[in-house]
């Protein structure tokens, strides 16, 4: 099979260079406020099913539908990110997710909020043409740094997007959220617009080619194929927590509403710390080494909540460490995959991302049937198996995979 690196597309790559921390700030904000939009849902969910007249027990489909829309628009548009200037192209998507806001907003029935939740998932992946843009901008001395604070902006934007919705939702009602997220949005595109970079083409292929082309790259690299695999497991792990999460807390047993769900984003915020030490450390430790000891973490965090879930503190306790594991997991990974061809960043992150929401999304559909016939013994089993099945595709991986790292 003929290599993708070719002379040309290798001299197509930008040269990087150490950026300034204002760009790298400026681009951690907008991978959070982008990403925030598929997870204001989770701890507003069930009150959106009773508006509409759903059954509590599918208000998990909110959540899942978000997730597919946000897998299928890595797959059908994240390779354009190779193929069009990156800020004017992120700028046309945040134009569309506006949109998509504003009719989940207005969504008068539940099969048309979960439409509208599919559509607010696809046009959504904003972040996932930002990150990129950090890996090329960024030499190979600092990148897993420059990773990481990107990664901890968004981290920070899932937590911090679970506590604004609980709030905003016990104060003004799920409809005022998706508003609010809306004209925050407009905002993101002025800052897209006035502190991020351009960033030339890497591709002139065609939008079918592009597309052709991730096959032969999924099979030409062995690090990438591994590194797809266990963090597909680790955040089908995450999500079967956090989609299972407010339903668990309203529960009789525990009673509680949307904002103490919402806040427990704030409790997982101790994972966006460890995505900048995750990032300094994929520097200088072998990032492999980085992800077997994260995925380790998430059978951890499952075990604590397994038995001790009918308390606040377990919850807690497990939401840290589930929050931890997943960062060094996406974070050393990411390390490993920017790393093999330049001229093709997009595309890889197409590949590795859209697995990784491919595991998420099933992680959801998972918890919600976990929760629906199991109640929390069944989410803690589904967890745990998640993330071990995780461990032995690592352990496996050289042999498998026959991945060199």
């Amino acid at each position: 099979m003929a290599s993708l690196r070719t002379p040309s597309s290798a001299a197509a790559a930008p040269a990087p260079h150490a950026l300034g921390f204002s760009t790298v700030f400026a681009m951690a904000a907008v991978c959070a406020f982008a990403v925030a939009n598929t997870y204001y849902n989770q701890p507003m969910m069930v009150l959106m099913a009773r508006d509409l007249g759903a059954p509590e027990t599918s208000a998990g489909f909110i959540t899942t539908a978000t997730q597919a829309g946000y897998t299928i628009g890595l797959a059908l548009l994240a390779p354009l990110g190779d193929r069009f200037e990156r800020r004017g192209l992120i700028l046309r998507v945040i134009g569309l997710l506006v949109l998509a806001l504003l009719a989940a907003s207005a969504a008068p029935t539940f099969p048309l909020l979960l439409l509208a939740s599919f559509c607010v998932g696809m046009f959504s992946i904003v972040a996932q043409y930002t990150i990129p843009m950090a890996a090329a901008l960024s030499p190979p001395e600092t990148r897993g740094s420059v990773i990481g604070i990107v990664m901890a902006g968004l981290l920070t934007g899932i937590l911090g997007a679970r506590a604004l919705a609980g709030l905003v939702a016990d104060l003004a009602g799920w409809r005022a959220m998706f508003l609010i997220a809306a004209a925050m949005m407009v905002l993101v595109a002025g800052v897209v617009r006035f502190a991020l970079p351009p960033l030339a083409a890497t591709s002139s292929l065609g939008y079918g080619a592009l597309l052709r082309s991730l096959l032969p790259l999924w099979r030409e690299e062995p690090v990438l194929r591994e590194a797809t695999v266990v963090a597909a497991f680790a955040f089908a792990t995450f999500n079967v927590f956090w989609t299972t999460l407010t339903p668990h807390l309203a529960s009789p047993e525990l009673g509680y509403g949307p904002t103490v769900a919402g806040l427990f984003g704030l409790i997982g915020l101790a994972g966006a710390l460890t995505a900048t030490i995750a990032g300094r450390l994929a520097d200088h430790i072998a990032p492999r080494a980085i992800v077997g000891g994260a995925t380790v973490l998430l059978v951890v965090a499952f075990a604590i909540m397994g038995v001790s879930g009918h308390l606040l503190i377990g919850l807690v306790v497990g939401v840290i460490v589930l929050d931890i594991g997943l960062q060094g997991v996406q974070i050393a990974s990411q390390t490993r995959i920017f790393a093999l061809q330049p001229q093709a960043r997009n595309r890889v992150n197409t590949i590795f991302m859209t697995a990784y929401f491919i595991g998420g999304t099933s992680g959801s559909f998972i918890g919600t049937l976990a929760w629906r016939f199991g109640g929390w013994p069944g989410v803690a089993l589904a967890g745990t198996g998640l993330a071990a099945a995780g461990i032995a595709f690592h352990l496996l991986g050289p042999r498998l995979f026959s991945a060199r790292s």
